[in-house]
């Protein structure tokens, strides 16, 4: 049991903050009664708060329409928590995390000098006995991993791998997504057509520019692979992933999984 009393704080300052992050979050300049009634206080105490965001910056008011909208040093102080993040640091944990939950393997995967390269490896207490690991390069058409980098990747990023590829890697797997199917879902799926008997699902992960930054794979045995679209595999590796996006700043849209 917990005996600790919880540590004071400033209460002015947290319902500051719950007005300002109101704002961030509407992703629109806001009237100042709208601002109030979802905070839950008067205009007047509103205002006085909003004031003082005016004052240090991290609130902007238009001149014209009086709106509200975050300010100059609010997005400085965004750039600044955007640049102390490490992506893979983040995404590693959330490989132990899919890995624990799902007992499949769990993939990281970064774009390196010869494709979809494997960075980190989760693997659960059954682990899978494939010839993949750390420093392995997934196909781009043969795999669920390699068909997200062919989804989200700059296509001038893709042209010089492509064309040196397709010997090495053969052509796409019968039946595998298009990129555009791909686009459509957010997600991959292979079911054995790059490692004989293994199944996967892979989902992107964007920056705060909508760049993909990385790819997480959750593989394992055909066999006893949840390959709905709509299954708790697929479900739990999407909402992984989108977290990260979102906490690297990416506004990321919640796509279908029909």
């Amino acid at each position: 049991m917990n005996n600790k009393a919880p540590k004071a704080g400033v209460q002015s300052v947290e319902n500051g903050l719950d007005l300002m992050l109101i704002v961030a979050h509407h992703r629109r300049p806001m009237k100042i009664t709208d601002i109030a009634e979802q905070a839950g206080i008067a205009p007047s105490k509103a205002h006085r708060y909003l004031v003082s965001f005016l004052r240090t910056g991290f609130l902007a008011q238009d001149p014209e329409t009086g709106l509200y909208g975050m300010g100059p040093v609010a997005l400085e102080f965004s750039l600044s928590c955007l640049a102390t993040i490490e992506p893979i640091s983040l995404a590693t944990r959330a490989a132990e995390q899919l890995c624990h939950a799902l007992g499949h393997t769990v993939a990281v995967s970064v774009w390196g000098s010869f494709g979809p390269t494997v960075v980190r490896w989760e693997q659960p207490e059954r682990p899978v006995m494939v010839n993949v690991g750390l420093g392995s390069v997934f196909p781009l058409d043969r795999s669920a991993t390699g068909r997200v980098f062919a989804a989200f990747l700059p296509a001038e990023q893709l042209k010089a791998h492509v064309a040196s590829s397709r010997a090495a890697n053969g052509p796409p797997a019968e039946g595998a997504e298009t990129a555009e199917q791909v686009r459509e879902r957010g997600m991959a799926r292979a079911m054995g057509d790059f490692m004989d008997g293994m199944s996967a699902f892979a989902a992107p992960v964007f920056d705060d520019r909508g760049r993909l930054v990385l790819a997480i794979t959750v593989l394992g045995y055909k066999s006893g692979f949840d390959h709905r679209w709509s299954g708790p595999v697929a479900g739990a590796l999407r909402e992984a992933a989108q977290t990260l996006s979102r906490t690297l700043g990416h506004q990321h849209e919640r796509l279908a999984l029909a």
